[in-house]
């Protein structure tokens, strides 16, 4: 599933009004006059590298900020721009850098913000306006960064529309505890520093030694991996000097892969936006790292992997020394669900199963068999024919809706879906939207195929 890059790679975690999760910060009332309220703006994560600072096409080698944004544009209001700001615990904007999505002077050095709706995005560069958008929408934002989004910060947001500016409240800078990714890192070890494999940016013999590793994975479903980076370190993770890299997104020499006999990366991926390569299920690599006599015994070294979900990572390894090698034998701790949109097929983990009703669009929303979700999580679902109530109920989340209606309520508090949970072929579908934000679950999407996973319960 995700037999390709996903540019935007939506993680729709905002949470509705009504969810009591944690987390985020809620807009104070803006102004009547803008016809625009910002429900809820959170930063999420800093797990993908999907912009630089000026294209939404163009990776550069450095994790961007990750944010959502869930705003009511009442019955049809134009966004003209949206910067995002730097501020302190008060919200006063400090020096910490700007973000935007247009600028109208060359003399202007903002970074590109990037927006991003139901997997697409709305604008892959400086662009004047965002479009007219109606009712409640969800969008994910990407700010990229130069290393400077760090804990302890504050962001919020300025929106211009076509009838006014709204302010957002400051949300703080947030890492996510585990990573959405559907892979493991299993090992990762040192072998040698005689091997002669791979050259700083093609793969072969150049006369100079490599430094040699060993890289085991385990992925719980078919995955793209976008790239994988061999960082130098010190014995605390923070970066000490080379890098080697599978794409030209940033600085580096080439990470020469061989997975058996067969060679992964015959040279660097020109076109940063390719990824390594899918796989599935437990997977070996050797690494090369062409050595100019940088790679020195005692020296330490972390590798990540990004994929189309997020970037895990190892910590680090001496190099030389027999004690270091990083193993990690825990599960994953999670399950992720594969739908597509009018399909019937499905799987969970690497388990394939047919629906009875396949995902479809309505009002624009994904709807998708609640049942089937459900239960695959471990949550309990129970109906009352008479009231055509639908109950979901999974640890301490309490989920209670009628057919056709669009107030729903959880843990006792009322909330308005976005469109009504309907029956198809005696099958209940839901928004999906809501399912993963009120059963605290993650949801990726790209061009028809989703995928949801519950890995921010660990």
């Amino acid at each position: 599933m995700f037999a390709k890059k996903i540019l935007s790679a939506c993680v729709c975690s905002a949470l509705l009004m009504s969810f009591a999760a944690g987390g985020g910060a809620f807009a104070a009332v803006t102004a009547a006059s803008s016809d625009i309220q910002v429900k809820k703006f959170e930063y999420l994560d800093k797990e993908y590298d999907r912009i630089s600072l000026d294209s939404a096409d163009s990776p550069d080698g450095i994790r961007d900020g990750h944010l959502s944004l869930l705003i009511d544009a009442g019955e049809g209001t134009e966004i003209k721009s949206i910067t995002m700001k730097g501020a302190d615990a008060q919200g006063n904007e400090v020096n910490r850098g700007i973000w935007k999505t247009w600028k109208d002077s060359a003399a202007d050095t903002s970074y590109l913000l990037v927006v991003v709706q139901d997997g697409k995005t709305i604008n892959s560069t400086f662009t004047k306006t965002l479009g007219s958008f109606k009712g409640v929408a969800q969008f994910e934002l990407y700010a990229s960064d130069n290393n400077g989004m760090k804990p302890g910060e504050y962001y919020y947001l300025e929106i211009v529309t076509n009838k006014g500016t709204v302010k957002s409240d400051i949300t703080p800078y947030a890492e996510n505890v585990t990573s959405y990714a559907p892979v493991a890192i299993r090992e990762f070890s040192w072998k040698d520093l005689t091997s002669d494999q791979t050259g700083i940016a093609k793969f072969g013999p150049d006369g100079s030694p490599d430094a040699h590793f060993k890289l085991k994975l385990n992925f719980a479903q078919k995955t793209d991996v976008l790239s994988v980076i061999l960082r130098g370190t010190d014995k605390d993770g923070n970066p000490a000097g080379g890098i080697w890299r599978t794409n030209r997104a940033g600085s580096g020499w080439l990470l020469g892969i061989a997975q058996g006999k067969t060679v992964v990366t015959p040279g660097f991926k020109d076109d940063v936006k390719a990824p390594v390569g899918a796989f599935r299920g437990s997977v070996d690599f050797d690494l090369y790292a062409g050595n100019n006599g940088s790679i020195k015994n005692g020296e330490y070294y972390v590798v990540e992997v990004e994929t189309s979900f997020g970037t895990v990572m190892t910590n680090p390894v001496k190099f030389g020394d027999p004690a270091s090698n990083y193993v990690n034998d825990a599960p994953l701790g999670f399950k992720t669900i594969g739908l597509k949109l009018n399909s019937v097929k499905a799987s969970v983990d690497e388990k394939n199963y047919t629906l009875e009703v396949a995902p479809f669009k309505q009002e624009g929303r994904t709807m998708v068999p609640i049942r089937f979700i459900a239960e695959a999580l471990g949550a309990k679902v129970d109906w009352n024919p008479k009231e055509r109530r639908v109950t979901l109920t999974k640890d301490d989340t309490k989920i209670e809706l009628i057919i056709d209606k669009k107030e729903a309520y959880v843990n006792g508090v009322a909330t308005m879906l976005d469109a009504p949970a309907v029956i198809r072929n005696n099958v209940t579908l839901l928004p999906v939207r809501f399912v993963s934000e009120n059963m605290k679950m993650k949801v990726f999407f790209d061009e028809g195929e989703i995928v949801i996973t519950d890995a921010t319960e660990q």
